[in-house]
């Protein structure tokens, strides 16, 4: 109910503001007339800013609100099967497994990541462990050091032998590439990854479905490496979600964007990218935002692949500069992109954005050289193949973001 609340209230505040602003004219002719530094060009900017921090308030909103559909309906469809709640704060852990918890070798028991956090963070600051004081909270017995590393071995080696999935996905893979100690031993480790995935170890499932793709352990077996990573995926594994999303092949629009929001939304980098391309080019059903496109954009500069950060950095800029076409006021692109890329490339991006929409119908997206787009005589920021497509376009809401130029 207060959602609905605040969503009218933006919505009726940003009515207002258009109607306001629409009076006056536009912050091009008043900083012609009057200066860039002007008080007059100040205060129009201004107030486009608080307008297009509405309209990215009510965004983000509607998106929240998109997001939890998306997982009330995971949730109906797939109940969650390792919900638990961390002994510490006492906060339910939806879907347990290795990359939402810390785990405890001692016990084989676990605590959240915003507690194992919050302990990190005291004891460097202060330089003592004043939230467990060296003893496992649940089992208290002496938390082993991370750098006893023979010691932490074999007390995981023991939790894999006793059965329990999370180890035996960890000691099937040291086994398969021969490290921590753990000779080199790929058939062994395999077994292990088998025992693991077999009790459903979100992990294990994954790795498992990875063995079957590349079929250098395992005869290579699609129908069974898409099966192991869809249930992987259902039982909440962040990147199995993006890999079975991101795989075109086996599922349709609607299942990608299905479990490429679930990914998103628990902070996958790469997922968040192809979420914001797909609002930047209003792809799988999605309405066009070039906020929405923006926002996750920007989420995915979280990536740690050096590979992969440029071309994120790339499409960041992108929306960006669709963004600054759209509100028609200067967003500093090279100061915001050049934080994550070499100061030399920004400019080389920037062009490479603006040849690449003067290529194509903002309508249909067709591609079609520069020369045989019309381009529209308001904003300047739009190419269209034909008369058709532009009625089409200013129809589907162009009309909205075209401000005069």
């Amino acid at each position: 109910m207060a959602d609905e609340t605040d969503e009218q209230q933006l919505r009726e505040k940003i009515a207002f503001q258009r109607s306001f602003m629409a009076n006056f004219p536009t912050l091009t002719t008043i900083a012609q007339k009057w200066g860039i530094s002007s008080p007059e060009t100040k205060s129009k900017a201004q107030l486009i800013k608080e307008l297009s921090d509405n309209e990215e308030q009510l965004e983000l909103l509607l998106e929240s609100e998109r997001i939890a559909a998306a997982v009330r309906l995971q949730d109906e469809l797939h109940p969650p099967q390792n919900s638990e709640d961390c002994p510490i704060c006492f906060e339910t852990i939806k879907h347990v497994y290795s990359k939402t918890i810390s785990r405890l070798y001692c016990c084989g028991g676990w605590v959240c990541d915003k507690c194992r956090n919050e302990r990190n963070s005291t004891g460097m600051k202060k330089g003592v462990d004043e939230m467990f004081h060296g003893r496992c909270p649940l089992c208290r017995d002496t938390l082993i050091n991370d750098s006893d590393q023979k010691r932490e071995n074999s007390k995981i080696l023991e939790h894999a032998n006793n059965g329990r999935a999370w180890a035996q996905s960890l000691v099937g893979t040291w086994y398969m590439d021969g490290t921590y100690g753990f000779a080199l031993d790929k058939e062994k480790g395999l077994r292990f990854k088998q025992q693991a995935a077999d009790q459903r170890d979100p992990g294990a499932l994954a790795e498992m479905a990875l063995e079957y793709d590349k079929g250098d352990t395992v005869e290579r077996n699609e129908s069974k490496y898409l099966h192991y990573m869809k249930e992987a995926a259902d039982l909440g594994h962040t990147e199995a979600q993006r890999i079975v999303g991101g795989n075109f092949e086996s599922c349709d629009k609607k299942e990608h964007l299905h479990y490429i929001t679930l990914a998103a939304s628990q902070g996958d980098p790469k997922a968040c990218s192809l979420l914001g391309l797909h609002f930047l080019y209003a792809d799988c059903g999605l309405t066009k935002s070039l906020i929405l496109a923006k926002h996750y954009a920007e989420k995915s500069l979280e990536e740690t692949d050096p590979e992969a950060l440029p071309t994120f950095a790339y499409n960041f800029s992108n929306a960006l500069y669709h963004l600054s076409v759209e509100r028609n006021f200067i967003l500093v692109t090279q100061t915001l992109v050049g934080a994550y890329l070499p100061v030399g490339t920004v400019a080389k991006f920037i062009s490479m954005i603006e040849t690449k929409e003067k290529s194509r119908c903002a309508n249909c997206n067709i591609k079609a050289e520069g020369s045989s787009l019309k381009r529209c005589v308001r904003c300047l920021g739009a190419w269209y193949c034909g008369k058709e497509c532009q009625v089409q376009h200013w129809k589907a809401g162009h009309k909205f973001d075209c401000i005069k130029s």
